[in-house]
């Protein structure tokens, strides 16, 4: 279920980019993770979003039948600047708990392209790949899987969310993602939150390197994944209303219960430490 979800999940940060508050939009939304029917986890997103910069963050944290298997919280940060319409990372960063420690990985960027990577998870042997990729060789262009999940329209129709390819990398194994097959989708066809035009479409999940012989053997378990997104306000970007796809562990279905509201407030990045205090 790791590499079937894995676009859904990515990694509080020390360095980050200056938002100007006075031109700083703030949005926030909620998922829940279904696995069989049952739930299993939910998410919380803040995006704050200027001009010139934009900072995505989530809190993960087990719900429902998932509480049975841990109370692990994840918690991940993006930031970066704001380009021609594209979003380019500068610093990514993932905190987890675990057995009641916090934990954390982080990567670096420059000018876009992944510079540096540290990691607080030791991989286990049968994860580890034979053919590791070279940070220096992703290049500019590539984006976290939790970044992945946001499209720039620059300033075309929203079916533009369902076109194309992105490269992803989580510090360690190189992906491609690639969105085909779209259908507009009117506001009275659907029950998504905030009746809203959605398109939608599949969602190929291509390994490119880095990933173990085990996780390229189990590649084929994972059909594409069809996808629903909407416009997020009048910000130029979009994301899921819901995912659903197979894994080896039943039917799954990320699904937005509350789909990026704007607050007339601040939000601030989750904070993991915060969050195991309450």
């Amino acid at each position: 279920m790791r590499n079937g979800l894995f676009i859904f999940l990515a990694f509080l940060t020390v360095a980050s980019p200056v938002l100007a508050a006075d031109t700083t939009r703030y949005f926030s939304a909620e998922y829940r993770l279904y696995v069989s029917g049952l739930l299993i986890g939910k998410a919380n997103v803040r995006l704050a979003i200027s001009p010139d910069n934009y900072l995505l963050s989530a809190h993960i944290r087990p719900a429902g039948f998932g509480r049975i298997a841990g109370q692990s919280h994840v918690v991940s940060t993006t930031r970066g600047a704001r380009r021609n319409g594209t979003l380019v990372p500068q610093r990514l960063d993932l905190s987890w708990t675990s057995e009641d420690m916090i934990k954390s990985s982080y990567m670096d960027y420059i000018d876009g392209a992944p510079h540096k990577f540290v990691s607080g998870y030791a991989q286990p042997e049968e994860f580890q790949s034979k053919n590791p990729i070279a940070i220096e060789a992703v290049g500019a262009g590539s984006v976290d899987p939790f970044l992945g999940l946001l499209s720039p329209l620059n300033g075309r129709p929203l079916r533009a969310a369902c076109d194309g390819s992105k490269r992803i990398f989580d510090g360690r194994r190189l992906a491609r993602l690639t969105a085909q097959d779209a259908r507009f989708v009117p506001p009275f066809e659907h029950d998504f939150p905030h009746r809203r035009p959605a398109v939608q479409c599949t969602i190929v999940w291509q390994p490119v390197a880095g990933y173990s012989e085990a996780s390229l053997d189990r590649a084929a378990e994972f059909p594409p994944v069809s996808a629903h997104f909407g416009q997020i306000g009048d910000i130029g970007f979009a994301a899921p209303l819901d995912m659903r796809g197979k894994s080896r562990y039943g039917r799954v279905t990320i699904y937005a219960v509350r789909y990026f509201t704007e607050s007339k407030t601040a939000l601030l990045p989750f904070n993991i430490r915060e969050i195991t205090e309450q």
